[in-house]
């Protein structure tokens, strides 16, 4: 059964009979931990290992914690790395059972295509010029030699950083965003149990909130721009980059708390940056005057 808010007591969450997460990899845990499954899920799309499970991720870790008692809730672990709302609304929510008492969610991040401003104002993996995408484009055209490049969009690989940044920046105000957010909260509701709630998790901004100029010089590019194979311009974090992408995590988690108000009180949404915020920014100095090769060792901790 479903507790009561004036009764609750947060040492038993033995009321919890069905658990589940459902979203992208901010929920799956992509990298925390041990993946679950094995290689031989690869070809199903749906699966822990393809999905990219993590056994350290948080609805991983919530659904082992011990306050559920001796009986472990039914747990439901669908959430899927790369996910869109799309596919949270035709593969996910259809295979959730109903009677949730607790669904854990993440979702949006790769709507507004995060994924791309990764790309193309960090680490710069997969960048080209203008001329390059044109190339490219017309490659895809002959099927018989390129038939590997016959769906694939070639364009974002071609925008650059700020041209990136102003498209994530569209994405997030445009009313479709917001209506897929409604579309998913409230296919997501039909699967609660009486009483049930959706937890909704929001993201972390990109960068220390100091802003400070220490990082300006700093470029995470991938050894391909390293040993000058760049068609881009080698990207720096830049106290003006970082402080639009920030401004951008602020924006979607407005929109996802936006999202959740207007679902009403079986939607809460949940501030993740709050607590990345308050217990994870790293200190001043650390890193500095590192070279490349030490960046994961100290940079990285200075200019996150």
């Amino acid at each position: 059964m479903p507790r009561q808010d004036a009764d609750f007591d947060e040492t038993d969450l033995t009321f919890i009979s069905n658990l589940a997460a459902i979203g992208d990899s901010y929920s799956a845990g992509i990298g925390a931990g041990d993946r679950l499954g094995n290689i031989g899920q690869a070809l199903d799309k749906q699966s822990d290992w393809a999905c990219s499970r993590y056994d350290h991720s948080y609805p991983y870790l919530v659904y082992g914690d011990p306050r559920f008692g001796d009986g472990y809730p039914n747990f439901q672990f669908l959430s899927c790395s790369g996910a869109v709302t799309v596919d949270v609304l035709e593969h996910q929510i259809p295979n959730l059972n109903g009677n949730q008492d607790a669904i854990m969610l993440s979702i949006s991040g790769n709507d507004v295509e995060l994924t791309n401003i990764l790309n193309q104002c960090i680490y710069q993996w997969a960048v080209f010029n203008w001329e390059q995408v044109a190339v490219a484009e017309i490659a895809s055209k002959f099927k018989d030699k390129y038939d590997w490049a016959a769906e694939y969009d070639f364009f974002p690989l071609g925008r650059g950083c700020d041209g990136q940044l102003s498209r994530t920046a569209d994405l997030i105000a445009s009313s479709a965003f917001s209506s897929s957010l409604d579309a998913v909260l409230s296919a997501a509701k039909a699967k609660l149990a009486s009483g049930g709630k959706i937890y909704w998790t929001g993201y972390a901004k990109f960068f220390a909130e100091d802003l400070s100029s220490d990082c300006d010089s700093v470029t995470w590019t991938t050894w391909i721009h390293v040993s000058g194979l760049q068609s881009q311009p080698t990207q720096y974090l830049t106290s003006d980059h970082r402080r639009t992408m920030n401004s951008l995590v602020d924006q979607v988690n407005a929109q996802l708390a936006a999202a959740a108000e207007r679902a009403g009180d079986s939607v809460i949404f949940v501030n993740y940056n709050r607590y990345v915020s308050e217990f994870g920014s790293p200190r001043d100095g650390l890193g500095a005057g590192l070279g490349w090769d030490g960046r994961a060792r100290g940079v990285v901790l200075k200019c996150l």
